[in-house]
């Protein structure tokens, strides 16, 4: 993560052009469902999670590159690559959308889904197979808000939101020019 950080910070000192470095943490998500299931972190059973979720977002004009690593939904470990592009900027919001996805294990949820009590619902991410590894597509629009913004930085509630899953982080942002 912190050589991802490093190349982001170098090459948007260097580019030249309005870019942008997101540091991103945390990771608020509602999950959906008709039934109960075994989430991780799960507060009261609602299906809203807290996950730690490690994020660094780079963006050149509307374009933007993600880097995301830390836990799903059963706290087992991810890793991704998230594209962005942001079609509407105003000075206390973004608009745009998300798309890319993550890898994780598979046997953690087959585990997951063994230790799960018989009475409740084991949950099972969406998933494709990516040349071999197991891939949670993503596609999203994004929004993020600026809680709070200065000349070059602001800090950011990020949100993402699906059909089936929303998802909310705090960012802080450097704004190059």
């Amino acid at each position: 993560m912190k050589n991802i950080v490093f190349f982001f910070l170098v090459f948007g000192l260097s580019s030249g052009h309005a870019s942008e470095l997101q540091l991103g943490t945390g990771s608020l998500t509602p999950h959906f469902s008709t039934s109960k299931k075994n989430y991780c972190n799960q507060w009261n059973n609602s299906g809203i999670i807290v996950n730690k979720t490690y994020y660094a977002r780079y963006t050149l004009g509307n374009v933007g590159l993600t880097y995301i690593t830390g836990n799903d939904s059963i706290c087992s470990p991810i890793e991704g690559i998230l594209f962005n592009y942001i079609f509407s900027k105003g000075e206390w919001n973004d608009i745009g959308i998300t798309f890319g996805g993550y890898a994780f294990d598979e046997g953690n949820w087959d585990d997951h889904a063994d230790d799960t009590p018989s009475s409740i619902d084991a949950p099972a991410p969406v998933q494709v197979d990516y040349f071999g590894r197991t891939i949670v597509p993503v596609i999203a629009l994004d929004v993020g808000i600026h809680l709070i913004r200065r000349d070059n930085w602001s800090l950011k509630l990020n949100n993402l939101f699906t059909p089936v899953i929303f998802n909310h982080s705090l960012a802080f942002e450097w704004r190059f020019k």
